[in-house]
């Protein structure tokens, strides 16, 4: 587990001592300074060579590499080194191979690295601590070429990197720590390396990568916390490389993904990622060609909005959702909830978005809450048959968890609707599952599949359509006779009926038997004889069947 080192506050005291530096520079003062954390609790007691900014500004001026390691540098400059110097206040700066590896840096005001044009074969500032005063690297730029702040720790001052340029070297910020400044990433350029901000604290401040351009490298924030009221990566361009956010805590502040860009076929991962109570938005989100993964990630009671956004994948499988999900997407090809579980409002509706969705996976999701989701208008039916990685018994409790969901919601011609494919595709998994087990079980099972799929399927809707099965009882009434009026021979005969009969009175008088024994009126005016024994008992059985079968249907749809 990451122990971060939290650096509250420190003391500075000057000793009248020599210290010799990593890189061999003699100083005739050390400074000796206590860092301590926020409930005072000493942390570490550190010794520093003390070196007067003016020794840095000559170096500066006589362009040699600077190499200030375990250095206390304070009040460092560079417009107070332009104005020493009559430049012009928006002239840059060049900083030859500078490094400050485990160095303290404070002032009064303003440590100011703004405008500076790091040049040469490196810029290391690991380990170091930026201390008293806001901090600004604001249009500074860096050369092709590896760029450490990796364990640095920063103190309550604000910290801004605005408009800075990292060229196409790697950018590492590891391990830092940040209290309770704000931090800004606004309109940086990162070029073509990798930009690592890993088991970073981000503190309490709010931070800012809006509008920031990433290339052709691999951006990971893995296991980093923020626990600012703002995290702002609103209209970032990520570029080409992997996006990993995987294991990030995000606090309770508000999250701004709104409008990003990801080049097409590749990766924002939010694996295992935790969202707290406030606002997570990705509007409008350009992602085409890219999966989005939000794997085992777990959020509060806050809200998710993916409101037009465009993506090829999305993944919140194995997540707990206890957020309001605003998934008004304009285009996704899969959108993958399985596994889930919904506390809350997941709203598919339509409205003004596109919903361009091939597929959406919600198998085995425990609804605790209420998916807003609609037939006809999210073209329901297609986005669970086009399910290439779910089996026919997955598909089936699919329909079936949204045949619940629509009952709940009152959507009642919706929820017949699910009914009737939830018992189809469960029936067609009980085949399968026949077919698997050998012929002979599959033998056995035929009877009743053709049984289910003619009666209960055919007739009824599965009892969901008390007109349709009506209807089947006036096409049974006619079938049967048919049967009687081609059968209808000397031996095969109604008593009711004479042999001389014109064709039409016989089809009349066939149909009014058909009808009385259908509906076991029995009058006893017309009594079967030789086969029709067999076959009247047979019709007054499905007569018997259909009107509770109708009955059932009807008497369902009235209580609704």
């Amino acid at each position: 587990m990451k122990i971060y080192r939290f650096i509250q506050y420190y003391k500075v005291q000057i000793l009248k001592e020599t210290f010799i530096s990593a890189s061999d520079l003699e100083f005739t003062e050390t400074a000796k300074i206590f860092f301590y954390d926020i409930n005072n609790n000493l942390i570490e007691t550190k010794k520093y060579g003390i070196i007067n900014v003016d020794l840095i500004y000559q170096k500066i001026l006589n362009q040699e590499a600077i190499d200030v390691s375990r250095c206390y540098i304070k009040n460092f400059s560079l417009s107070e080194y332009r104005k020493l110097n009559d430049l012009p206040a928006n002239e840059k700066v060049n900083l030859i191979d500078f490094t400050a590896v485990d160095s303290i840096f404070e002032s009064d005001k303003l440590i100011d690295f703004s405008l500076s044009n790091f040049i040469g074969s490196k810029v290391d500032f690991s380990n170091t601590h930026f201390g008293l005063g806001n901090l600004s690297f604001q249009k500074a730029e860096f050369g092709d070429f590896k760029v450490l702040f990796k364990g640095t720790s920063y103190s309550e001052g604000n910290n801004t990197f605005q408009y800075a340029r990292f060229n196409n070297g790697n950018v590492n910020f590891d391990n830092s720590t940040f209290e309770n400044g704000n931090l800004s990433f606004v309109n940086t350029y990162f070029g073509d390396g990798n930009s690592s901000f890993k088991n970073i604290h981000f503190g309490n401040g709010d931070v800012s990568f809006a509008f920031s351009t990433f290339n052709k490298g691999n951006i990971t924030f893995d296991k980093s916390i923020f626990n600012g009221d703002e995290i702002s990566f609103s209209k970032v361009d990520f570029g080409s490389g992997k996006v990993d956010f995987r294991r990030v805590f995000f606090g309770d502040g508000k999250i701004d993904f709104e409008e990003i860009s990801l080049a097409p076929k590749n990766k924002l991962v939010f694996r295992r990622a935790n969202f707290g109570s406030s606002s997570v938005s990705f509007t409008e989100a350009h992602l085409s060609g890219c999966s989005v993964d939000f794997e085992e990630a777990e959020f509060k009671n806050g809200k998710l909005n993916f409101f037009k956004v465009t993506a090829q994948s999305l993944s919140l499988n194995h997540c707990f959702l206890n957020c309001n999900i605003d998934m008004r997407i304009d285009e996704c090809h899969t959108i993958d909830i399985s596994q889930s579980i919904v506390h809350n409002i997941i709203d598919l509706n339509p409205g003004l978005t596109k919903m361009n969705i091939h597929e959406l996976n919600l198998s085995g999701v425990r609804n605790m809450g209420d998916i807003f989701i609609a037939w006809d208008d999210n073209h329901v039916l297609e986005l669970i048959s086009n399910q290439k990685s779910t089996s026919l018994h997955e598909k089936a409790e699919q329909f079936r968890l949204l045949k619940e969901e629509f009952r709940d919601t009152g959507r009642y011609i919706d929820e017949d609707i699910a009914y009737v494919y939830f018992k189809r595709y469960e029936l067609m998994s009980e085949y399968e599952l026949a077919k698997e087990k050998g012929l002979l079980a599959l033998i056995l099972f035929i009877p009743n599949f053709i049984f289910q799929r003619l009666v209960f399927d055919k007739v009824g809707l599965y009892a969901t359509n008390p007109f349709r099965v009506l209807f089947s009882i006036v096409v049974v009434n006619c079938i049967f006779s048919l049967i009687y009026t081609f059968f209808y021979s000397n031996v095969n005969t109604l008593t009711c009926m004479d042999n001389g009969v014109e064709m039409i009175d016989k089809i009349f008088g066939n149909l009014y038997f058909s009808a009385i024994t259908f509906f076991t009126v029995g009058y006893g005016d017309c009594s079967p004889l030789g086969l029709f024994k067999i076959i009247a008992p047979l019709e007054g059985f499905v007569g018997v069947f259909l009107m509770s079968y109708f009955t059932v249907a009807f008497v369902r749809k009235i209580l609704r």
